[in-house]
């Protein structure tokens, strides 16, 4: 991007801050570009807010006019001192940051900022290259030094000789001497209460719930470095002991607060987003962030998403909230033939078929799920209100288990498992068959009980104690189901399953799998034929695609990698691993249609006469489902 400011060099110890001028809607942009002393060991860390945006098109770019101050130290950054003035230019910025400016600029006062195509010269490789992120989690405090020394002490069970691949890849390379310690679930850590404590202090602090904290992180290099006071960690290995206290089953005897867990999720999902370009599942795995406007569950993750529907995504703040996400879902749709969003969306407000984050943030995503495999959706928006799709009817609610809305306490989700236990497995736990426990499992672990080979026994085991009320419940596993518990209430179906499904359904409403959906969806059946949406449901009989092509072989599964969110089909019992659905090795493909290959061994289809390629499998188009006698239908959603 031409531009006509020129920067004045920076020392080691220094970086640059923009102080925004105040303004209104479209007054010109105006600031000042100072060098501060940024060097938290000698406790010279100037007070400013970072921010990250999506590049967008550079083609016509907006400007700012920004004045150079000289150094004044890091906590006097007075941009109307005339005597502290070097020189004043323009410098050319994109249009997405100068709608992100606007927006954040106060009225009457500055505001001082940091981003990096302002405050990095992007001319200047050396500088570029040579930038560190430092992660200031805040001053210490009695609980902070024991922490980052826990974290540390976690972290040495973990090998980080090959740092890119750890960084790239969400897995976790063990040392030798601490693989059997740590895959034993059953074993605790050798962690003190007091770590465990020191723990519970530092990760509900502010910086972890952040959404714009997100993106500074994730774009950064492998010399990230996370602060609190004096004391420091490499990021890499800050995220990698916190993967590992996470996977890591514990009684809630050791982890003591039962919250600590979503503490853990929430910054497991560093790593998680490391491999992830995808706009929705981003949003998926950043729902429960804070952000000061609601907007940016959108707009604060342009910066990491990748493809031609993001860049096409203009910042607008003038839209209202709802406005902005029903756009993204009508996007999406358009570009991707994608329904993600329709898994964020509850009947609070209306349309309930737009996506309502801010309702949400209790709930862990529901991930790992192929209901509708790779179908194409179909639909339609009628108007603001109203939009059809297609889909298949396929089961309805019956009852509500539990746990109801009047208290959802640890002892309300245990009666609420119990109470699904029995129901679907029986009284008598001495008479349940293995494969049942795993169905029912299913609903509450979701696809997570692939993810993570689970011990059937173990779980049997603390399912059978908690229904025979025993004295002594072995807790190892509580902690597995109350993750997406958790928010959610468990019912039971006319098909006789317990799913998982959103707080305030009833009897009569009915689970649906759109085409081209991840997630089966709750209706609520309105009298004038409309439908209302509840939200997604883990159903055990629908989670792979069943209600497309019917179950799948005995002996195959869906495995997931914690590498990709896409699943290879599984059969262990002869070894086989396919990408391509053995249900459908029996169908032939429409005349014209090609099946290929990408080099990362993932198949589109072609068709040669149009020349024209897509994800989606023709096989499982409405058309060639409805010739195979699937009943699909039109819904219509208000």
């Amino acid at each position: 991007m031409a531009s006509s400011f020129n920067y004045t060099s920076l020392h080691p110890t220094e970086i640059r801050l923009l102080v925004l001028d105040p303004g209104q809607d479209q007054d010109v942009l105006r600031g000042s570009i100072v060098n501060a002393q940024h060097d938290p060991e000698q406790g010279n860390v100037p007070q400013y807010e970072a921010i990250s945006y999506a590049w967008g098109d550079q083609t016509n770019p907006d400007s700012i006019t920004l004045r150079i101050l000289r150094n004044t130290g890091p906590s006097v950054i007075d941009s109307n001192d005339g005597d502290a003035i070097e020189a004043e230019s323009s410098l050319s910025i994109g249009q997405n940051l100068g709608a992100v400016l606007r927006h954040l600029r106060h009225e009457a006062d500055t505001r001082t900022l940091w981003c990096d195509s302002i405050c990095i010269n992007q001319q200047d490789f050396d500088e570029r290259a040579a930038q560190r992120v430092i992660a200031w989690l805040g001053l210490s405090d009695e609980h902070s030094h024991l922490a980052i020394q826990t974290l540390k002490q976690c972290a040495d069970y973990i090998d980080f000789s090959n740092e890119e691949e750890a960084m790239l890849a969400n897995k976790i390379n063990l040392k030798p001497e601490a693989a059997a310690l740590v895959t034993d679930m059953e074993t605790n850590l050798p962690l003190s209460p007091q770590q465990w404590m020191s723990l519970e202090a530092l990760l509900p602090r502010s910086w972890f719930r952040r959404l714009w904290v997100r993106q500074e992180i994730l774009l950064a290099n492998k010399d990230t470095i996370a602060m609190v006071g004096k004391d420091s960690i490499p990021f890499l290995h800050f995220s990698g002991a916190i993967d590992l206290l996470s996977i890591k089953r514990m009684t809630l005897e050791a982890i003591r607060p039962l919250h600590l867990s979503v503490h853990f999720f929430n910054m497991r999902t560093f790593s998680f987003l490391r491999h992830l370009r995808d706009l929705f599942t981003l949003i998926a795995f950043t729902h429960n962030c804070e952000v000061t406007n609601e907007r940016d569950r959108i707009y604060g993750l342009l910066g990491l998403a990748e493809g031609p529907f993001v860049s096409g995504i203009s910042i607008d703040y003038k839209k209202g909230v709802k406005e902005v996400f029903r756009d993204a879902l009508i996007d999406a749709t358009e570009w991707h033939s994608d329904l993600k969003l329709l898994s964020f969306c509850d009947s609070a407000s209306e349309p309930t078929w737009v996506p309502d984050f801010h309702r949400i943030q209790d709930l862990r995503p529901i991930t790992h799920v192929r209901a509708a495999l790779a179908s194409d959706v179909e639909g339609k928006v009628l108007d603001f209100g109203h939009v059809w799709l297609q889909g298949i009817r396929c089961d309805i609610v019956v009852e509500h288990l539990g746990p109801h809305e009047e208290g959802r306490s640890n002892e309300q989700l245990r009666a609420a498992i119990v109470k699904g236990a029995v129901r679907f497995l029986g009284p008598d736990p001495d008479l349940w068959m293995q494969q049942e426990v795993k169905k029912f499992c299913l609903a509450i672990l979701v696809n997570d009980f692939h993810l993570y080979p689970p011990q059937i026994d173990g779980i049997k085991s603390y399912l059978a104690s908690l229904v025979r009320s025993e004295d002594t419940v072995p807790e190892v596993h509580f902690l597995q189901f109350i993750h997406y518990l958790t928010g959610r209430s468990l019912y039971w179906t006319r098909m006789g399953y317990v799913i998982l499904g959103p707080r305030g359904c009833r009897t009569g409403d009915v689970v649906c799998v759109f085409l081209g959906s991840p997630l089966p969806t709750v209706l609520r059946p309105m009298e004038n034929g409309e439908y209302q949406v509840k939200g997604p449901a883990s159903h055990p009989a629908l989670l792979n695609g069943e209600a497309l092509l019917g179950p799948l072989p005995e002996g195959w599964r869906l495995r997931y990698t914690t590498r990709a969110l896409d699943p290879v089909f599984e059969c262990p019992r002869h070894g086989e691993y396919h990408r391509i659905d053995p249900r459908l090795n029996d169908i032939p493909l429409p005349e014209g249609k090609e099946l290929r290959w990408r080099d990362n061994g993932t198949p589109f289809w072609y068709t040669a006469e149009i020349d024209r390629w897509t994800n989606f499998d023709p096989r499982v188009s409405m058309e060639e489902l409805i010739k195979r006698g699937v009943k699909v239908e039109k819904f219509t959603l208000s």
